[in-house]
């Protein structure tokens, strides 16, 4: 599996039974407990325009306390640069992209409770499977994005994905169409990419 960002995107279309294709094989991640802790919110074109407006509205009332961009703080004309370039974005960056699956994270609840940490590798493997998944069919292209931080875990996005209070959010996996002979460019070594250490 690989990740394909934006600037490989192509307008084209992608196909709802493609999306639940790969939504059946998350269902199919390991988990501990009665019930799986993931949840998928599948955002079509009218929706992602809904929740970029949302992620925006937010940052308009909050980016003095929280500032923008991961973090990132400064003047008003600062922040009021880096929002018409997000506002752009809408149409721009991710006009072209199919679907956003917001990834949440659903906290068990009841009196022995399976650690945090355990539901969040659990809604990995699951996003993963997706992943996996989409390399079965050429021109695909996705990529899990962390989105922007505050944003995605305030009130207003638990709201927006209809979330409980201790679940949470983990980004959106963005599903969009590239060209099919686009070039893979990753590499891999051993000496970088694998660490292990063996003992008897």
């Amino acid at each position: 599996r690989r990740s394909v960002f934006p600037k490989s995107h192509v307008d084209r279309a992608v196909k709802p039974e493609i999306i639940r294709s790969m939504l059946e094989a998350a269902m199919w991640a390991p988990f501990h407990g009665p019930r799986p802790p993931w949840r998928f919110v599948v955002l079509g074109k009218s929706a992602m325009v809904e929740m970029q407006k949302m992620t925006l509205a937010y940052y308009d009332a909050n980016w003095q306390e929280v500032g923008w961009a991961g973090g990132k703080r400064g003047s008003e004309s600062q922040y009021y640069e880096w929002r018409q370039q997000t506002e752009e974005e809408i149409t721009g960056r991710w006009g072209r992209v199919s679907f956003m699956i917001a990834i949440v994270m659903l906290r068990q609840a009841g009196s022995t409770r399976i650690p945090e940490w355990e539901e969040m590798a659990a809604t990995a493997c699951a996003v993963q499977n997706m992943h996996i998944q989409a390399s079965a069919f050429p021109g695909l292209a996705c990529y899990w994005s962390s989105w922007h931080s505050a944003a995605r875990d305030s009130t207003k996005m638990a709201e927006f994905l209809g979330m409980e209070s201790e679940d949470k959010c983990l980004g959106f996996f963005i599903v969009a169409a590239c060209n099919p002979d686009l070039k893979d460019s990753r590499t891999r070594q051993l000496e970088s990419h694998m660490h292990v250490e063996w003992r008897d």
